[in-house]
Formats: structure tokens, C-alpha cells, sequence
């Protein structure tokens, strides 16, 4: 029997930072995300669709993204969905009217809709927020004998794994950490967990490859396999411009870094390091040569000024007194002297001060 463990899609997701149109495009490119997964489930022939919580980013959804989701699930009848909400959604968006009858093989997981049996496979789903681990513990009884997966959405520390301990469970299936466990972590002798990962990255906290969980069951053996499945990649790229003095060799050292990124991933370059104070950065032009390159690019100026090739001590002139006030003032220290004299020289350049909390 084969089984997709996946969570975390968050339709409907904001995709703030990246302006009205790409926000859209984004939008619709996680929505489209979940639809590859079920046409992959259903090449596959997999039974059933495991949705371990916050299918969607809150507790409202719109009409239109409701009749897209029931209507796909519609259409591929031969597997079910169990969706079990999470922190972010709630599963009672499908008791719209409006959507009328949902699919036969839409599962909501509630409390008296929350074991399925496919032969001698046996699943159980359950919302941490409604029951204590004591009752969710009584409410297991696992036949040693099946091969039983549960499935619960919550961090890590809130899940009572000691005491799932021996419970007869071989797959844990989890949701709400939005990195994949590649590779399952052991629960006990018998069984093992893990996390499924967000299916389409949102943000730059969530870089790298994005997808979902094949289960394949042969009695009491599991083969689990993470199937990527992101449209875009999120990628930080460090680039240190130590010793780089023009915008020419800055580029070059950028266009290095990025050359094996995919142009349609989404790029965050950070510029590292110290420069002098004649370097010339032109922080505009990288970052237009960027968005020609990447489907979305920023960057980032997190490099230092080395105020130690500043010397404006003789020079007369506003520059020049502002240079003394600082170097000269016992209360500061050596870090609090080289950012002074960074920003204020750069105010007195006319140039634009950016200051990241990142």
C-alpha cells in the first residue's frame, strides 16, 4: 500500500516581500504545488493522502480557493484525503454551503471521525489542542499486528513521545516544523517519525529543497521517500567583498556565487566582510542585474566599514570634524566608533542608510 505524508501546504499564504503581482503568482504556484502531489499520488496508485495540518495559512479561506481544493480532490476518487487541521487553519472552512456536498473521499479528522482501516493498515489522526496526552495515549489501541500510523500536528517538545513509547506505532506522521526529516527519526524498537516539511517554500527561513513523503507498506516494512515537489527554491548567498574595491570585481565575486542558482528561484544576496571607504558598491546596479538574472532577488549590505582607511583628521571640513568628534570620544567604544563613522559618512555622501535586524 502506498501512503503521501505531507503538511504545512498554507494555501492562501500572504508571500509578503514580494510585491502584489509575484505575491499572487506565489499564491497560486503553492496552490498548484498540492495538485501536483495528488497527481503524483494518483501515477502511483497511492491509497491515501495524509494532510498532517495547516493545509491552509488561517482560519478564513476564500470561497474560490475551497471550490478549487474540493473539486481537485473530487476528481481522484480513488484516494483519500485525511485532513487533520493544525495551528493556522481550521478544518470547519469546508462546512460552507455554498461548496454544497464534499467528495466521499474528503476526511475530516474530528473526534468521532478519526481511525481508518485499509486491511491490515490501520490509521488514527488526532488534534492536540482537544485532548490531553493522557486520553490521547488511552485512545491508541494499536493491534501489534497492523501496521499503524498516527498522525498529530505540533511541535516537537509538545508531542508526549515517551509516552507513545511501545504503543505499537510504526509511523508517526507530523506536522507544523517546516523542514523535512529526510531521513526518520526513531520512536521506538518498532517505529519511527518524522516531519513532511512545508510542500512549497514561503520565505528565505525555508531554503533549500521543499516536498513530501512516499510511504510504501509491505506488512510490517516501511519504505519512506522524499519526493521533491517546490516550483522555487529559496537560496541566501554570503558574498564576502573583503579587498573587492570597485563594483566591477563585486559583481564578478556575486556573479560566481549564484551562477549554478536556477533563474527561476527566488535570491537573497548578502555582501559580507570590510571594505574601504572609496569602494564603490553602486548596491542599485547589483541589485537590478539580479532581478534581470532571478525570478526575485534582494540584497543585502551587511559589510563593514574599515574605519581604519578613513583619515580625515587634518582635513577641514565638515567631514572632517565629524571624524574627530567621533574617533576622539573616550565614552565609545571601537565598535560603536565604526558604525557612527559608517552611517554618518554615509549620510554626508547622500547615501541611503540601511539598517537590517536579520
Amino acid at each position: 500500500m502506498k501512503i503521501i505524508h505531507t503538511s504545512d501546504i498554507h494555501l492562501e499564504s500572504k508571500m509578503h516581500g514580494l510585491g502584489t503581482e509575484k505575491a499572487k503568482e506565489r499564491q497560486a504556484e503553492v496552490r498548484d504545488a498540492f495538485f501536483r502531489l495528488i497527481d503524483y499520488a494518483e501515477a502511483k496508485s497511492a491509497r491515501v493522502i495524509l494532510i498532517a495540518g495547516d493545509f491552509f495559512d488561517s482560519k478564513k479561506v476564500k470561497l474560490k480557493t475551497l471550490k478549487e481544493v474540493v473539486s481537485k480532490i473530487g476528481l481522484h476518487p480513488s484516494i483519500d484525503f485525511l485532513y487533520l487541521n493544525g495551528n493556522h487553519d481550521d478544518s470547519s472552512v469546508f462546512s460552507n454551503e455554498k461548496l454544497g456536498e464534499l467528495p466521499s473521499n474528503l476526511h475530516i479528522i474530528n473526534s468521532d471521525n478519526n481511525s481508518f482501516r485499509y486491511d491490515k493498515v490501520h490509521i488514527k489522526a488526532f488534534d492536540l489542542t482537544k485532548l490531553t496526552s493522557e486520553e490521547l495515549v488511552s485512545n491508541l489501541n494499536f493491534n501489534p499486528d497492523d501496521f499503524n500510523i498516527l498522525m498529530l500536528h505540533g511541535m516537537e517538545c509538545e508531542i508526549p513521545l515517551a509516552s507513545l513509547v511501545g504503543k505499537h506505532i510504526d509511523y508517526l506522521a507530523l506536522g507544523d516544523i517546516h523542514i523535512p526529516d529526510i531521513k526518520a527519526k526513531k520512536l521506538d524498537a518498532k517505529g519511527v517519525y518524522g516531519y513532511s516539511g512545508v510542500l512549497e517554500p514561503r520565505g528565505f527561513d525555508e531554503l533549500g529543497e521543499r516536498g513530501f513523503f512516499l510511504l510504501e507498506i509491505n506488512k510490517h516494512e516501511l519504505k519512506r521517500t522524499f519526493v521533491p515537489n517546490n516550483n522555487r527554491t529559496y537560496h541566501i548567498v554570503n558574498v564576502d567583498i573583503s579587498g573587492l574595491d570597485n563594483y566591477t570585481l563585486i559583481q564578478d565575486a556575486i556573479n560566481k556565487k549564484v551562477a549554478s542558482i536556477s533563474t527561476d528561484d527566488i535570491v537573497r544576496v548578502v555582501l559580507i566582510g570590510s571594505y574601504n571607504y572609496d569602494t564603490i558598491k553602486d548596491l542599485d546596479s547589483i541589485l537590478a542585474n539580479l532581478e534581470r538574472k532571478f525570478y526575485y532577488a534582494e540584497v543585502l549590505d551587511k559589510s563593514t566599514l574599515d574605519y581604519k582607511t578613513i583619515d580625515f583628521e587634518k582635513e577641514i571640513s565638515l567631514r572632517g570634524e565629524f571624524y574627530n568628534l567621533v574617533k576622539n570620544n573616550p565614552k565609545l567604544s571601537e565598535e560603536e566608533k565604526e558604525k557612527i563613522l559608517e552611517y554618518g559618512l554615509k549620510a554626508l555622501r547622500e547615501e541611503v542608510i540601511e539598517i537590517w535586524n536579520y
